[in-house]
């Protein structure tokens, strides 16, 4: 083993690199990143992150989920509904503090500890508002999805205000095929993400408690007196 390879592995901390190669894929993104470039901010050999880190899959890993310590990730509370809200406005945060990082959230199913934690309130709250566990397991991956989706949108600047080009190309559209579309361009000037995102979410737990009625309505109700389905 070669003294640099030696000193490295003895005097670098793991969470020493991860902070290094947090901020440098933070400021550069994934396209401008490499476990080379984090080994020159350190200055130590590429091996030895990768000593730490096991791959560049498992660093970038690690980075999405040091992105999650950055934000406030809600404890449970009796509200189911508050609950998915919170998880869902904590994410949409972590997509306005870090867009570059944000991302890394759709190459992993979980990032680690603290994607957990937030995963169990969502399906606690799921099973909080009624739905069966077959229900509340692919609900919460579709919870995922649409939070993840609308802040990466709103994040590359999909989810704005239509300005003036924009305004002009929706203009030109002829008025009869298009009628929904014309009649929208006020609100379109004037778009709101942050109540689009409130309306989004309203909309999806509605349809959570309503689906949770279904399928209960739907549950044949065991009379014990007579042992049959009422």
């Amino acid at each position: 083993m070669s003294e640099a390879k030696s000193r490295a592995r003895r005097g670098v901390e793991k969470s020493e690199i991860l902070e290094a190669a947090f901020d440098l894929f933070d400021t550069v993104g994934e396209s401008a990143f490499s476990v080379r470039k984090v080994a020159v901010l350190m200055g130590i050999d590429p091996m030895t992150v990768l000593h730490h880190f096991g791959s560049k899959d498992e660093l970038l890993r690690a980075i999405a989920e040091r992105g999650l310590h950055s934000v406030e990730m809600p404890t449970e509370s009796q509200n189911w509904r508050d609950d998915l809200k919170a998880v869902g406005n904590a994410y949409r945060l972590l997509a306005h503090n870090h867009p570059r990082v944000f991302p890394l959230h759709f190459r992993y199913n979980a990032t680690g500890p603290a994607d957990h934690i937030s995963s169990e309130i969502v399906y606690r709250a799921l099973r909080n508002s009624g739905l069966p566990d077959a229900s509340a397991a692919g609900l919460g991956l579709a919870f995922y999805a649409f939070v993840l989706g609308f802040a990466l949108a709103e994040a590359e600047g999909l989810l704005k205000a239509i300005g003036t080009a924009e305004e002009a190309e929706l203009q030109a559209l002829d008025p009869q095929t298009y009628r929904a579309t014309r009649a929208l361009l006020p609100v379109l000037k004037t778009l709101d993400p942050s109540a689009t995102f409130e309306d989004s979410m309203d909309v999806f737990i509605a349809g959570v408690a309503d689906l949770a009625n279904l399928r209960q309505r739907a549950t044949p109700v065991m009379d014990f007196d007579t042992q049959q389905c009422a």
